[in-house]
């Protein structure tokens, strides 16, 4: 694969179906949990709630051919506390380990700091998501907690981790 790029834009409603495709794939899902609408006419409720809300922003992410390999969120952004909540996944499974993500996280930052002007994004991740976290490190992300329950037997431990623009600011 040559230099790889990515393209990050306003999702649109004709993309939905292949949303539905990733949000009913095990495989992807096992590794966000949000529980994302399994069939076209939720995701189209889903979707339009989405566009109407003030606090949160939806993404699509293309390859360097145009093509839809994910999605990216800003949810739950807080004006008055210049901070949102990150959500990236790269659907296409065959862009998995390729620096896709690491590019998107890039343009989303610099984007959350530089044009809306929010001080902090925080994330959560699963502790079993090695190749996630290693990727949310390297582009500044660092962990603050970890989410546990010592009584649920199926409950998977939570990262949340954090970046903040002045921590940018004073590393680079």
């Amino acid at each position: 694969m040559s230099k790889q790029a990515v393209r990050i834009r306003p999702l649109r409603e004709e993309e939905l179906a292949k949303m539905v495709v990733w949000n009913t794939d095990p495989e992807v899902e096992c590794f966000v949990d949000l529980g994302l609408p399994g069939d076209l006419s939720a995701c189209l409720a889903w979707w339009a709630e989405m566009k109407r809300s003030k606090e949160n922003l939806l993404f699509a992410l293309e390859d360097e051919d145009g093509r839809l390999i994910g999605d990216l969120e800003l949810a739950h952004i807080c004006w008055r506390g210049r901070e949102a909540e990150l959500r990236i996944r790269i659907g296409e499974k065959s862009y998995w380990n390729k620096g896709y993500g690491t590019l998107a996280l890039r343009q989303i930052t610099h984007y959350a700091f530089a044009v809306l002007s929010l001080n902090r994004l925080y994330l959560r991740v699963y502790a079993f998501n090695l190749r996630a976290i290693k990727c949310y490190q390297k582009i500044g992300f660092k962990k603050v907690a970890v989410l546990k329950r010592a009584k649920d037997r199926n409950w998977k431990d939570i990262y949340l981790m954090t970046m903040e623009k002045e921590a940018l600011i004073k590393e680079g």
